[in-house]
C-alpha cells in the first residue's frame, strides 16, 4: 500500500476533523484531514505537470509546516521519493549528498532560494519550485490524482547523517519499512483518534495524520529545541489544550512548574535522565511520562514509564548502574552481544553468532533487528559497519552499550565509541555520568578521557566547590572539570564527545 493511503483513508474516516493547526513563524492556520486531502491532490497535480513521477529523488526544503506534509504526500502519491539532508552540515555535505543521489528536482519555501543560489550542487539540480510561487494551492482545487502502485521496498523517505565522522550515511525508509514502523509506533505512543498532540519531530507528525490524531505544531524554531521561546508555545497550549506530546527532553524541560493540560508525554531522542524527568513532571504534574530509547535505523526500540522507575531504581541509577530504558518494544528483537565497535562483525554460522551473546547483566552492544528497522544504507556505505546479516535476519548495531537487567529489561550504558579503560577496567560513560548528575544536581555530565586522562565534565552552570575526584564504586576519577558541555545540534541534549576531547 501506497502511505498516502492510509492519510486519504483518515480523510475519509473524520473528514472535518482538524488534521493541522500550523503555528510555525506565528502564524495560525487549521487545516481539516478533507481540506489537506484536497490540497495534497493539488499539489500531487502540479508536481506531475512539472515533470515529476515514478521514482523521482526530489531534495525536500521545507520545515515543520502544514507545507511540509503536504509535499511528502504528494511526492509518495505520485511515487516520488523525498531526499532531506542537513543544510547546516556545510557546503561539502550538501555537495556528496547531491552527488550521490542526483535528484531531479528541489521543493522549498522562498527563503531557500538564497540557499541554492548561494551553493552550486544546489543550483545544478534542473527543476525547482518554490512554495507560494511555483506551487501555489487555490481553494477552490478539486483536482483528484490516483495513488502510484508501489511495492513494499519503494522508497518513500531518504535522509543522510551529518557525516562528522565519516562519508554521510543515507537512510532509506521505504513504503513498507514505514508501514511497519507506524504499527510499532501504535503500541508504543498509544496512537488514539481524536487526540490533540503538540509535536516537535516531524515524522511524528505524519503518524498522527495515519492515526487520527490532530497535529499542533508549536510556534517555535525547531532546529534547537533547547533554547526555543517558550511563551509563544504556552500561549497556543491554553488556546488549544493538546492532551499529549512528544518531544526531546530538552524541548520539555523549557516549560515551567504546573504548565498542566498534557495528559500524556512520551520523550526520547537523548539521554533523559531522572532530573530531567522530575523537571517534566513538575511541568505537567498529570502526565503519564514514556520515555522512548529509539534511533533513525530502529524507532521504536524500548520504551519505559517514568512511574515504573522506583527507589530501587534510582539507587542504582546513583550508584553507576546506567539508565533504564526497558522493556522492549514487542515488535523489535534485541540482543546483547560482545563489544566489538570499531570492527565489522561477519558471523560464519548461527553458532558463531550466538556465541558472541551476552550473558544477563553484562554490558556490551545493543543490537536490533525487526520489520522496523533500516536494514541497508544508500550504496551500502556504513553497511560493513553497522549491520550483521544472520540466517536470513539483518542486525543494526546501534553503537550504544548497554544490558539486560534479572526483570529483562533494558539499560543503558553510554556509546560504545566513547568508551575508555582505567587500569585494566573498562568504563562506559553512563556508568559515571547519570551517577554524577544524581549526585551534584545538575542537568547534564560528561565523561571521557582528555589530555590522556579520564576526566569527569560538570556544566559551567554547577555553582558548588569543584571536588578533586569523583568517587562511584569501584571507579574513582582523579579529574573533574568545569566547562560548557559541548552537545549535539539536533536534539541539544546528547554530548559531543568528539567535540569534548578536542577542548
Amino acid at each position: 500500500m501506497n502511505l498516502v493511503e492510509l492519510l486519504e483513508a483518515r480523510a475519509d474516516q473524520c473528514p472535518n476533523q482538524t488534521a493541522l493547526i500550523d503555528g510555525h513563524c506565528g502564524r495560525e492556520r487549521m487545516i481539516s484531514f478533507a481540506s489537506l486531502q484536497t490540497k495534497i491532490n493539488a499539489c500531487a497535480q502540479k508536481l506531475q505537470t512539472a515533470g515529476l513521477g515514478t521514482g523521482t529523488q526530489t531534495l525536500v526544503l521545507v520545515p515543520m509546516q502544514a507545507e511540509l506534509y503536504i509535499t511528502l504526500a504528494a511526492l509518495w502519491k505520485i511515487g516520488a521519493t523525498a531526499l532531506f539532508l542537513d543544510p547546516s552540515a556545510g557546503r561539502q555535505h550538501i555537495a556528496e549528498c547531491c552527488l550521490r543521489t542526483r535528484p531531479a528536482a528541489v521543493i522549498g519555501i522562498p527563503s531557500a532560494r538564497l540557499l541554492w543560489w548561494l551553493n552550486p550542487a544546489l543550483r545544478r539540480i534542473p527543476k525547482k519550485l518554490v512554495w507560494g510561487h511555483d506551487l501555489r494551492i487555490e481553494a477552490s482545487a478539486k483536482h483528484t490524482v490516483p495513488a502510484a502502485t508501489v511495492a513494499p521496498d519503494t522508497p518513500a523517505i531518504l535522509t543522510f547523517t551529518s557525516g562528522s565522522t565519516g562519508a554521510p550515511k543515507g537512510a532509506i525508509r521505504t513504503h513498507g519499512l514505514l508501514h511497519a514502523q507506524y504499527r510499532a509506533l501504535e503500541s508504543a505512543i498509544e496512537l488514539k483518534a481524536g487526540e490533540i498532540e503538540l509535536a516537535t519531530m516531524p515524522i511524528i507528525a505524519l503518524v498522527n495524520l495515519a492515526a487520527g490524531i490532530t497535529t499542533l505544531i508549536p510556534d517555535a524554531d525547531l532546529k534547537r529545541p533547547g533554547f526555543v521561546k517558550i511563551k509563544p508555545i504556552l500561549q497556543q497550549i491554553k488556546k488549544y489544550a493538546p492532551n499529549r506530546c512528544v518531544a526531546s527532553p530538552a524541548f520539555l524541560q523549557r516549560f515551567p512548574p504546573e504548565t498542566g493540560s498534557l495528559q500524556k508525554i512520551y520523550t526520547g531522542g537523548a539521554p533523559v535522565f531522572p532530573r530531567g524527568l522530575r523537571h517534566i513532571q513538575a511541568a505537567f504534574p498529570e502526565s503519564a511520562i514514556t520515555v522512548l530509547y529509539g534511533s533513525t535505523e530502529a524507532e521504536p526500540i524500548s520504551h519505559v514509564n517514568w512511574s515504573a522507575i522506583g527507589p530501587e531504581e534510582h539507587r542504582a541509577i546513583a550508584a553507576g548502574a546506567g539508565l533504564p530504558v526497558g522493556p522492549v518494544a514487542p515488535e523489535t528483537e534485541v540482543r546483547i552481544i560482545q563489544d566489538q565497535w570499531g570492527s565489522g562483525i561477519n558471523p560464519e554460522s548461527v553458532y558463531a553468532w550466538n556465541a558472541l551473546q551476552c550473558p544477563l547483566g553484562q554490558t556490551g552492544e545493543i543490537v536490533v533487528t525487526g520489520d522496523h528497522v533500516i536494514p541497508g544504507y544508500l550504496d551500502g556505505i556504513g553497511d560493513v559497519e553497522n549491520k550483521i546479516h544472520v540466517a536470513g535476519k539483518v542486525w543494526h548495531r546501534t553503537g550504544d552499550a548497554g544490558y539486560f537487567d534479572a526483570r529483562g529489561r533494558l539499560w543503558l550504558m553510554g556509546r560504545c565509541a566513547a568508551k575508555f579503560r582505567i587500569g585494566t577496567q573498562s568504563i562506559y560513560p553512563f556508568a559515571l555520568e547519570c551517577a554524577a548528575v544524581e549526585h551534584f544536581n545538575v542537568a547534564i555530565a560528561a565523561c571521557c578521557e582528555s589530555k590522556g586522562e579520564p576526566t569527569l565534565f560538570l556544566p559551567d552552570s554547577f555553582r558548588g566547590p569543584l571536588p578533586r575526584t569523583f568517587y562511584c564504586d569501584p571507579i574513582t576519577i582523579h579529574r573533574v572539570a568545569r566547562i560548557k558541555i559541548p552537545l549535539d545540534k539536533r536534539h541539544n541534549a546528547k554530548v559531543d564527545y568528539t567535540g569534548l576531547q578536542a577542548l
